[in-house]
């Protein structure tokens, strides 16, 4: 891939950013494996000048070094209430700013939502977000998602989420249905409607 900038989406919440070492995680694993640098980009030299009140969405490009950071108040204004199964072999596993494969995806959901990506007969992510589905009291989240959140990572280092290999015939044993993200944390959807 030709333009390798990735980014990263913290939520900063009265000043302070969330899940900040779980980002900087990612971004050091990016840089490590698509750079082949081992220095340390520091998120939080970065996060510096950050509104005290409210909640906001602050984005940081990279490559080898930040090339853009953009903070604005965030607000959710997207329902998500149905999904549409969607079948691809895409490969996703850096959090690529270039994102027009998977925009492509979502032209594929029939007016819904969003998408439930499958690869290779599993499910995996939505285009914004790692899924998770309570069974029999678990919650559980794909073993092999598109991209590995920080959030779902805090959340499995929490036990609050356990991988497994998850198909669509699961999505038929399910009691609840969350999509996880750095912005939108833990969110169970209600009445969530999945078209196969």
């Amino acid at each position: 891939m030709k333009n390798k900038t990735c980014f990263e989406t913290i939520k900063v919440e009265d000043g302070t950013a969330k899940n900040l070492e779980y980002h900087q995680k990612r971004v050091d694993r990016t840089r490590r494996e698509l750079f082949h640098l081992s220095d340390k980009l520091d998120l939080k030299e970065h996060l510096n000048n950050l509104p005290h009140a409210g909640v906001h969405r602050v984005r940081i490009e990279y490559e080898k070094d930040v090339k853009s950071l953009t903070c604005r108040q965030y607000e959710v204004n997207r329902e998500f209430n149905s999904f549409k199964i969607v079948h691809s072999k895409l490969s996703y596993q850096y959090k690529f700013s270039n994102r027009e494969e998977l925009d492509s995806l979502v032209h594929k959901s029939n007016e819904c939502d969003d998408i439930i990506i499958v690869k290779n007969g599993l499910l995996s992510d939505t285009s914004i977000a790692n899924i998770a589905l309570e069974v029999n009291g678990v919650w559980l989240t794909p073993q092999l998602p598109l991209l590995r959140g920080a959030t779902r990572e805090r959340l499995l280092d929490e036990g609050l989420l356990t991988c497994a290999h998850l198909t669509v015939k699961d999505l038929e044993k399910m009691e609840k249905f969350a999509i996880i993200n750095s912005l939108l944390e833990f969110k169970i959807i209600k009445n969530v409607r999945i078209i196969i």
